[in-house]
């Protein structure tokens, strides 16, 4: 049976060593009551057999459901637990090695009483969470040690948790989550991803109906689309399949589980009853250009995504142990990953990295030469081993726990550092050169003149997408060439393998000049199939700096006229690939992503006039 090459051998090695404790756990669920009165639905899963035994607590705070009930007709078949596929086994292994599991519904959220002005309300859920540690600290199965994992949002709520400076918080383990929620998720590169705020909202939305059969109709939809041929997909994609989904997942799911005490579900309803003020997150995002700007709509003045970012608390993370990570193909989250770790290793805290070559959660590994999707990683003994360290047995495991470990695609093989980017690395710059060439040499003078539609767009089986879908193939099949500039390198005489976030200076002079520039690298084999491995955004009414860098405020954005040159830096995502010898490097460039990135400039063609000898692609060469 083939398996993908980002297994790794020392997992198995670490299980054996730390054998199987208790063969199952017992589930309780209960309101806890917080300092304002908020009813706050918990569950707690202890290990069997633990007699007088105390033992560290792993804390998991969601937005999207603690427990999902089944519907009666279907239980038999179908459990909960199948329902959480990132979770349950993670939960599952804890609990055998020794660990109690916590499983909490938001504020606002679930069979939580409450409302959200915004995402992680330091008011409210942030505050939650520290009063939910209090409580653990003081159960006579809990040894005062805690951590916190979570996926996307609850990797974010485990982020927030080391910001309250309980003492009994000794190491978190945000996964798969932004750390700067304008540039990670909202506005890449300054540009509105709103394909995912209105599809994120309406998924939200659908949850405080207590009606998540339409949100998992939407994850299966697009599922569908990572797996089939992209032509049956798009056939497939039409209104009448999203309502039979819709359709089937409504009957099999019964909504958010009660508490054990509420068995009339009365409380139940109460409590979804009091999520109908939660706002509205994408209204918010449409009326937001700028970092600073703060919608109208909010309930709270003057708020602006700044607010309910973790990059703007980062100061206030104490002595927690962070064990950040993300996947290659996981939106802009490798990027994230690796700012939080720069940010901590700065401020002289105790930071690891881990980039492995999956999509959002995981779950599917994208290296292109993997020989099965399905990742192999074993993401809950990963776990197992960061928390040990912290919380079960501190110090005995510190000398396996690299600082950085980052899989290099193209190669199939993980790789450690001391430093993300990697040590010794150098530059390499590629020219865009006349011929649509990227060559080493750069050239003088010259332009590359084009009229660039802004109706094209990226396809579904994006990385964008896969922040919704967690088994989406985001291998960006089914993306026209029409409508973009592709630039290619010669076939490279040596392999190349890179490690780091690739730089674009573009010198362009546009018809539109606040625009989309959107940017895809790719590799191409000898065949001419071309594989994407990374991309980069930017809104060019955002001045930038020559790093990339840039503040995204209202202060600093540039007045261009029509035809106005100026030179941007594009920052693609980060990325660790090997080109092999005889393969070419392949720079894609457009003015749209429609399927994801809302278009600044409308819908009729620009022309561009892109400055060849200023023009230039730099790549962080191993």
């Amino acid at each position: 049976m083939k398996r993908s090459r980002d297994a790794d051998p020392s997992h198995g090695d670490y299980l054996r060593r730390r054998p199987r404790r208790a063969r199952d756990y017992r589930r309780t669920s209960r309101y806890l009551v917080m300092r304002d009165g908020t009813k706050i639905a918990v569950d707690v899963c202890v290990p069997n057999g633990l007699g007088s035994e105390r033992v560290p607590t792993i804390l998991r705070q969601t937005r999207y459901f603690r427990r999902f009930q089944v519907h009666p007709a279907l239980r038999r078949v179908l459990r909960a637990d199948t329902l959480d596929p990132m979770n349950a086994p993670m939960r599952a292994l804890m609990t055998s090695r020794g660990y109690a599991w916590v499983d909490v519904d938001a504020r606002g959220s679930g069979a939580s009483f409450g409302e959200r002005p915004c995402p992680w309300w330091l008011d409210g859920e942030v505050a939650d969470g520290a009063e939910i540690v209090e409580w653990i600290t003081r159960q006579p199965w809990s040894n005062g040690r805690v951590g916190s994992t979570g996926v996307s949002y609850d990797g974010t709520t485990a982020e927030f948790l080391a910001i309250t400076g309980h003492p009994a918080v000794r190491a978190i383990a945000p996964r798969f989550s932004l750390f700067d929620v304008y540039t990670d998720v909202a506005f890449p590169g300054g540009l509105h991803n709103a394909y995912f705020t209105e599809a994120w909202e309406s998924a939200n939305a659908a949850l405080d109906r207590n009606a998540p059969g339409e949100m998992v109709a939407l994850v299966y939809l697009l599922r569908l689309h990572g797996a089939l041929d992209p032509a049956l997909a798009r056939a497939l994609d039409r209104p009448l399949t999203a309502n039979a989904l819709s359709a089937f997942f409504t009957r099999a799911l019964a909504g958010v589980a009660p508490v054990d005490d509420d068995v009339t579900s009365t409380l139940l309803r109460a409590a979804l009853g009091s999520h109908g003020k939660n706002y509205n997150v994408h209204d918010g995002a449409v009326e937001t250009r700028f970092r600073d700007d703060s919608p109208k709509n909010s309930p709270i003045p003057g708020q602006t995504s700044d607010l309910f970012s973790p990059h703007s608390y980062v100061d206030r993370i104490g002595s927690v142990a962070v064990l950040g990570y993300g996947g290659w193909y996981d939106g802009a989250y490798a990027g994230a990953a690796a700012k939080r770790h720069q940010a901590l290793v700065a401020r002289g805290k105790d930071s690891r990295l881990l980039i492995g070559p999956w999509v959002h959660g995981g779950q599917l590994d994208q290296d292109p030469d993997a020989p099965v999707r399905p990742a192999a990683f074993d993401h809950a003994a990963e776990l197992l081993r960061f928390f040990d360290q912290y919380l079960e047995a501190p110090g005995r495991v510190a000398a396996e726990l690299p600082r950085v470990r980052y899989y290099s695609m193209g190669e199939g093989r993980w790789r450690a550092a001391e430093t993300w980017p990697p040590p010794g690395m150098r530059e390499t710059s590629l020219h865009l050169s006349p011929g649509r060439e990227l060559r080493r040499q750069g050239v003088r003078g010259g332009f590359d003149v084009s009229e660039m539609r802004l109706d094209v767009g990226a396809g579904k089986r994006s990385r964008w997408r896969t922040l919704l879908c967690p088994f989406l193939n985001a291998d960006g099949a089914g993306r026209s060439p029409d409508g973009y500039l592709v630039y290619d390198s010669a076939p490279l005489e040596r392999a190349l393998t890179i490690a780091g976030s690739p730089l674009l200076a573009l010198s362009l002079a546009s018809s539109r000049p606040d625009t989309a520039v959107v940017v895809y690298l790719e590799d191409v084999d000898g065949r001419g199939r071309g594989r994407g491995i990374s991309e980069g955004e930017l809104r060019t009414l955002h001045r930038t700096n020559a790093d990339g860098s840039a503040t995204f405020l209202s202060r600093d954005a540039l007045a261009l006229a029509p035809m106005q040159r100026a030179t941007h830096h594009v920052r693609l995502l980060p990325v660790a690939h090997r080109f092999a010898q005889g393969h070419r490097v392949r720079l894609v460039l457009g003015a749209a992503d429609v399927d994801h990135f809302a278009t600044p400039a409308g819908s009729e063609p620009a022309r561009w006039s892109i400055g060849l000898s200023e023009s230039v692609l730099r790549l962080p060469v191993m």
